[in-house]
């Protein structure tokens, strides 16, 4: 299913009107995994977004790949790659509401259907969202909120933090804080640290680990790429 979304991802941009083209930016973020009893993996990922708009009425149309690069000897190194959609509605100048499908080929089959807002005014930028696979089968939630302020110039302050569940009490979540800063030209670079619950439920012990994030964000020449949500599976 992965293959014919993507497919779709890479038509989509000739199915619309170049004047309803708001913009399109692109993520690359090396993560540094640490479940604090061991177990430690590197990865890179990269997203690609690009969002149109219809007045107040929107789309957005993403695609992440990521690869684990370097862990401990016993794990097999991993890729995946998804897609996200997002039906986009300006509820005022300043708070954008999204509707979002998300797939990708580590639980093939399974999608993830979420609730998000992004509200950009000033120097703050804040975006959440909530979402659930509705699948008994593979129960998965998410709730997740991040955001940055702007303190000088061009730095900013970064924070974030993330929930997953995954049923029979077995859930992720991560705590962020960390820095950006955005050149002239509108390239944001960043780094984040933070701390990470994972419980695997069915009495085993929680761990209590750590994660460092460094990444660049940059636009693909069409400007914009604060009104895109932000939506990385890595994190």
């Amino acid at each position: 299913m992965i293959k014919y979304i993507t497919l779709a991802l890479a038509l989509l941009p000739g199915a619309v009107s170049a004047q309803a083209f708001e913009g399109a930016v692109v993520d690359l973020q090396f993560q540094r995994y640490d479940d604090g009893g061991g177990f430690k993996v590197d990865s890179l990922e990269g997203t690609l977004d690009a969002t149109w708009q219809f007045g107040r009425f929107g789309a957005q149309a993403g695609l992440v790949l990521g690869k684990e690069v370097n862990g401990i000897e016993d794990i097999d190194l991993r890729s995946y790659q998804g897609v996200a959609l997002h039906l986009t509605a300006d509820a005022t100048d300043t708070l954008r509401l999204g509707a979002m499908m998300a797939a990708d080929n580590n639980f093939d089959g399974v999608y993830l259907y979420a609730a998000e807002a992004l509200y950009l005014a000033g120097p703050l930028r804040v975006e959440g969202r909530i979402g659930d696979s509705f699948d008994k089968g593979d129960p998965y939630g998410l709730f997740e909120v991040n955001g940055s302020y702007a303190i000088t110039g061009p730095l900013a302050v970064r924070f974030g933090t993330h929930y997953s569940d995954f049923g029979a009490g077995s859930y992720y979540n991560t705590f962020t804080l960390g820095a950006g800063y955005t050149t002239p030209a509108g390239t944001e670079f960043y780094a984040d640290v933070g701390r990470h619950t994972n419980d695997a439920g069915a009495g085993a012990d929680a761990l209590h680990g750590s994660l460092f994030n460094l990444g660049v964000r940059f636009d693909l020449g069409a400007g914009g790429s604060d009104k895109a949500f932000r939506y990385q599976p890595l994190n």
